[in-house]
């Protein structure tokens, strides 16, 4: 393995701040539900944003922490995809889904950071079905350009993508099964970004160097 894609999984794997950023400034939000806010009021960076359910206004304490931790992760994923790049078997469809993946999951989740919902609502929405909905494209097609060589870890890129997608869809439709919006948009964006943290940790135990 060479430093360069060491690299790359080290970014990846530092990409858990995406839940640590959540989980601060949640533990800072007097009376934040996770079964049913949505994880961007988080990022309201005043008290003029409105929670879409309540009608009440929003004020998240730590936004900046939620904001900064955002784009962080998107960086972290471009970075990622960047330095492991040489990595994964060589061809366009390779190719095609490193780009998906960085412009979905990297990308997206830097405008998410940079545009909370009170300061841009159309840059933020962009940023979201980047992150949300094109990311989970560039997981199945991750998936079926690593099938014939790392078939495990390639059915687990296809239910990430597939979940991913599902969830959006149902979430975008305000289907909710009765987990809450809030549960169903954390199903769209916690699985793709988890994978991210497990391709690193395999890279760097050598798994796609052995798997067959």
């Amino acid at each position: 393995m060479t430093s360069q894609i060491r690299l790359g999984a080290i970014f990846w794997l530092l990409t858990v701040e995406f839940f640590i950023a959540q989980a601060v400034a949640q533990a800072a939000f007097p009376g934040y539900s996770l079964a049913h806010m949505d994880i961007s009021l988080l990022g309201v960076s005043s008290c003029s944003g409105v929670d879409p359910n309540a009608f009440a206004p929003v004020c998240s304490p730590l936004s900046l922490v939620f904001n900064a931790g955002m784009a962080i992760n998107g960086a972290l994923v471009v970075l990622g995809v960047w330095f492991t790049r040489k990595l994964w078997p060589q061809g366009p469809l390779t190719t095609a889904a490193l780009w998906i993946l960085a412009v979905g999951g990297g990308d997206g989740s830097i405008l998410v950071g940079l545009f909370p919902l009170d300061i841009s609502l159309p840059m933020h929405i962009v940023g979201a079905i980047l992150a949300l909905f094109v990311a989970g494209f560039g997981m199945l097609a991750m998936s079926a350009a690593l099938w014939r060589r790392y078939r495990g870890f390639a059915v687990y890129t296809l239910a990430t993508g597939a979940i991913t997608l599902v969830a959006f869809v149902l979430y975008a439709l305000e289907i909710y099964l009765g987990l809450g919006r809030g549960t169903m948009e954390r199903i769209a964006a916690w699985p793709h970004t988890l994978w991210y943290i497990v391709a690193g940790g395999l890279i760097l135990r050598g798994y796609f160097t052995r798997a067959v």
